[in-house]
């Protein structure tokens, strides 16, 4: 939150997280399938940095990986993977992202249907996406975690910055 307070400053603009509808409205593009790609999970190696056969070769004990290789056992640099139809990159994978929205787990029983913001207070954050140590069932576009602000290693955000 600081970073976006910092950025907007900056570019004299509001500078946000995304609410957790707004992040899931830009990871599917347009889609309406598990992944933007599709619902192949092995297609994920092509758009982002999931646990797949290079993981795999680090931590063969781990189960769940995809056959196809992205050639990163880790985080990649942003950008390596082809984008998404809306043109954004690594919304599967990489780093679960932070969102502005507090974790509840029944508050889409009851939400608003168009532009929900998330529940007003809790214990825990949204966070989406996955990360390179994610499976690609985990890294698909309505999958849900929550978390305390926690810094991990496989934590990120995608900043959202609205024009003034």
């Amino acid at each position: 939150m600081e970073f976006c307070k910092w950025l907007g400053r900056k570019e004299s603009n509001t500078c946000r997280l995304p609410t957790e509808a707004e992040w899931e409205y830009a990871c599917r593009a347009g889609t309406t399938t598990r992944y933007s790609h599709g619902d192949d999970s092995e297609g994920s190696a092509k758009v982002g940095n999931v646990a797949d056969a290079a993981f795999e070769a680090q931590f063969p004990e781990l189960k769940g990986v995809i056959k196809a290789s992205d050639g990163y056992a880790y985080t990649s640099p942003a950008g390596s993977f082809l984008p998404n139809p809306f043109g954004l990159y690594d919304m599967h994978g990489h780093v679960w992202e932070w969102c502005a929205d507090w974790y509840d787990p029944a508050y889409y029983a009851a939400s608003p249907e168009a532009d929900p913001a998330g529940p007003a207070a809790g214990e825990k954050h949204v966070f989406r996406g996955g990360s390179c140590r994610s499976n690609a069932w985990i890294s698909r576009a309505a999958c849900r975690n929550k978390d305390v602000n926690s810094r991990i290693k496989d934590r990120g955000f995608r900043a959202v910055i609205e024009p003034d």
